[in-house]
C-alpha cells in the first residue's frame, strides 16, 4: 500500500520540468484529481515499488 504523503507530511512546492509529450499522458490519465497529486501518487508507487525490489535483490 503506498502512503498519502500529502496528508501526514509538509508539503514543498518545486518546479519541474517535463517533455510535451509526458505531461499530455499525465493529463490525460490523471481525469479529475489535481496534477500535483497524480504526479505525487506516481513517485510514491514508484518508490514503493523500486524499494520492494531493492530488498529481494538483498536476500
Amino acid at each position: 500500500m503506498v502512503s498519502n504523503t500529502a496528508t501526514t507530511d509538509r508539503t514543498r512546492k518545486i518546479a519541474i520540468t517535463l517533455p510535451k509529450s509526458v505531461l499530455q499522458k499525465i493529463d490525460n490519465e490523471r481525469g479529475d484529481v489535481p496534477r500535483s497529486r497524480y504526479i505525487l501518487r506516481a513517485v510514491e508507487s514508484y518508490l514503493h515499488v523500486k524499494r520492494g525490489s531493492r530488498s529481494k535483490s538483498e536476500h
